[in-house]
């Protein structure tokens, strides 16, 4: 019970903090994954990809890979990405972005296990099923499930709408 407590506490403070950090630059907001799916695992397209100013937590409850990319802020050095679980397998892999630029990241692969990113500007790419994931602060989120099977793909809720379903086709929102 007191693990529980402490949580719900940190995770308030972790959504007040942002909110307080985005509103200075306008209105933070967030977005819900609750058990993600897309075709073809963790070798098929996106379910998820967030690029925020803010903070990330996830957790795969079945299998899954994320790929993590700090980007420049003037958060920086707040804190780096970090993630827990028995089976998590990690490699280093680059991204090209807009014109030259280059990001250095990381690639969490494997099943049951956690991941977070807080304090700065990130992208992040999640496939795979069983997806929870939890973002607040400013940016984008694109969302995609599955095509076959739409029932079973999960759901998703942005800045305090309604829960839907993931959507077959690749939808774009704003964070805040």
């Amino acid at each position: 019970m007191r693990r529980i407590l402490l949580s719900c506490a940190l995770l308030a403070l972790l959504v007040l903090s942002a909110a307080a950090g985005a509103s200075a630059s306008g209105k933070a907001g967030f977005v819900v994954v609750q058990k993600g799916a897309g075709d073809g695992g963790v070798s098929g397209p996106p379910v998820v990809t967030v690029i925020v100013k803010g903070f990330v937590l996830g957790r795969f409850s079945h299998e899954g890979q994320v790929d993590i990319f700090q980007l420049p802020s003037a958060n920086v050095g707040q804190g780096a990405p970090s993630w827990k679980g028995a089976d998590v397998l990690t490699s280093r892999i680059k991204w090209h972005g807009s014109g030259n630029t280059t990001f250095k990241g990381t690639r969490l692969s494997g099943s049951d296990f956690r991941f977070r990113a807080m304090g700065g500007s990130y992208r992040i790419v999640v496939r795979g099923s069983g997806i929870y994931l939890f973002a607040g602060g400013k940016g984008l989120v694109m969302l995609r499930g599955s095509r076959f099977n739409p029932r079973q793909d999960g759901r998703f809720a942005v800045n305090g709408g309604p829960f839907r379903s993931l959507p077959k086709r690749l939808v774009t929102r704003k964070i805040g």
